[in-house]
């Protein structure tokens, strides 16, 4: 069945999934889910990834019952009673990170790609990481006092709000919501979030340490197929289930399992439809600060709580180029301003920079930053030309618009480089002739500017080296100003989504960092405190 207006919600959805999976062979299954209940999760694990083949199908165990006050028992919802089993004929089951909301992730302008896959391992530090720490959610926005006011206006994901207030509307239908967020730390949050916006659930279930059958969670898609299957043999006049979701692997699981459901009930079930959507994940990322503080914060009870045999983890950072900084935003402005687009439109495999004005491509010393100013340190310029270099660079000439101020740069004329080929190396801005440039398209084209260092951060165990710069060694991973995504490992226990580098990020603008070049990376030590770095804010 489905709701009224649905359809016209739904095709606003990037992309929606409906996978067929070939019929089973005829064969009757080995496993029962409650038939040995020591076995249960391992059973479904092995069963989903195809370890198991179906050959017998035993009934289940009779101490086991299905009723609404026996499922009940997975939600978080205190006091609320369940439909009656007659009552349902439609189950829409949600998931929360990155389909209901959009989930902060962590900022791939910040971490070497390394460093973003260890920090989503539930294993990593010992308080869990970014999906096992309520702090990471709960430092979402401006915090969770402040975004509560608003009820986080900006963070969900508004198609998917609407189908959710939809399903409320509906009689018949038992509205849920699912996550692998663990019960522990996320179920006061998570509630406090939905009951902000106004939705209500019949049941919001997070991972336990323990579930009601008596068995730990093995992964947050074995956990999510056992809830699946208490729900539909308990609401058995059900028959349609709607699942969305934003996880390929999710899909393919759930899809997998009520196929495979269906088949082991003997033709009972037979008339159950299930429909897995597939939500497009949109990108949110916290403020630096407020990123860099919350790690902090979590690698400092890390290092309290350690095993013995392994070392403080630190936060530490290599430098590109100190400059004065553009943000994102002002980059896109400055872009569209110069109609680079357009400039370099006969051309092909072009990177766009304008990122930075280049101080010096290393970290600053002290004289340098007393005659600039400190970071953070706000520098608005005026562009007086544009020009390229053999149509392999492109660049801009700019000067301060308060000309009382002192100015530094290791370049011998004041630029930013806008873009680049691929291979070309942004120091040949260095080559454009001073008779080549050309007035830009409008007077009057100006941004500003933060003082600070184009840098990427690594969490690594501190060997108390000694001062000064080190050699960091990242084999196989290119030394590149234009990462991206990159790959965010398998973290939120088991999420799994390792390599989705874009490349469209202009990070980095140093004129030694050069895509495609394995290069060991230099160590310039660990961060200060996160307050320290507020200048972050302003120029990523």
């Amino acid at each position: 069945m489905r709701l009224p207006g649905q359809h016209s919600i739904l095709h606003v959805i990037p992309r929606r999934v409906r996978i067929s999976t070939p019929l089973l062979p005829r064969t009757r299954l080995l496993y029962s889910p409650y038939r040995h209940l020591h076995s249960y999760s391992s059973d479904i694990t092995k069963y989903l990834t195809n370890e198991m083949r179906p050959t017998t199908f035993v009934p289940a165990h009779p101490s086991r019952t299905f009723t609404p006050e026996e499922l009940q028992s997975w939600s978080v919802i205190e006091g609320k009673k369940l439909p009656e089993r007659e009552a349902i004929r439609t189950i829409h089951l949600y998931d929360f990170d990155n389909t209901l909301f959009t989930s902060p992730l962590p900022n791939p302008k910040l971490w070497h790609s390394q460093t973003l896959g260890n920090l989503q391992q539930p294993k990593w530090i010992t308080n869990g990481g970014w999906w096992h720490d309520h702090r990471i959610l709960a430092a979402t926005g401006k915090g969770v006092e402040e975004e509560e006011k608003t009820a986080w206006q900006g963070w969900w994901n508004e198609h998917i709000v609407q189908l959710v207030q939809l399903s409320m509307q509906q009689k018949d239908v038992l509205t849920v919501l699912v996550t692998g967020r663990k019960t522990a730390g996320f179920a006061p949050l998570i509630q406090r979030m939905v009951k902000s916006k106004g939705l209500e659930f019949d049941l919001i279930v997070l991972k336990p340490e323990v579930m009601p059958s008596g068995q730990e969670p093995e992964t947050t898609v074995t956990y999510k197929c056992v809830f699946l299957q208490e729900m539909l043999d308990t609401y058995t006049e059900a028959t349609e289930i709607r699942i969305y979701e934003d996880r390929e692997s999710h899909i393919r699981a759930f899809d997998d399992f009520c196929s495979k459901y269906k088949h082991n009930t003997f033709g009972k079930r037979s008339n159950l439809a299930h429909d897995i959507i597939r939500v497009a994940e949109i990108s949110k990322v916290l403020d630096p600060t407020v990123e860099l503080a919350v790690i902090q914060e979590m690698l400092n009870e890390h290092n309290v709580n350690k095993p013995a045999h392994r070392k403080p983890m630190k936060i530490k950072k290599t430098v590109f180029c100190t400059g004065y900084l553009l943000n994102s935003q002002t980059t896109g402005t400055l872009l569209n301003d110069l109609q680079v687009p357009a400039m370099v439109a006969d051309e092909s495999d072009v990177k766009y920079v304008a990122n930075n004005v280049l101080i010096t491509p290393k970290p600053a010393n002290k004289t340098i930053l007393d005659a600039v100013g400190p970071f953070g340190t706000k520098v608005e310029f005026e562009v007086m030309g544009v020009a390229h270099h053999n149509h392999r660079v492109w660049a801009a000439l700019v000067k301060p618009v308060d000309e009382s101020i002192k100015i530094y740069t290791d370049n011998p004329q004041l630029i930013i480089v806008l873009a680049h080929k691929r291979g070309a190396k942004p120091i040949e801005a260095q080559n454009i002739d001073a008779s080549s440039w050309s007035p830009p398209p409008r007077r009057g084209i100006r941004f500003t500017t933060t003082i600070g260092e184009r840098l990427i951060l690594r969490v690594e165990e501190d060997y108390n080296e000694d001062s000064g710069p080190r050699i960091h060694h990242h084999y196989g991973q290119p030394y590149d100003n234009s990462r991206g995504r990159g790959g965010r490992g398998g973290g939120r226990g088991g999420r799994g989504r390792g390599g989705r580098g874009n490349g469209s990020s202009s990070r980095g603008g140093g004129f030694f960092a050069q895509r495609g070049h394995e290069r060991p990376m230099r160590d310039h030590g660990p961060i200060g405190k996160a307050a320290e770095m507020q200048w972050m804010d302003d120029a990523y």
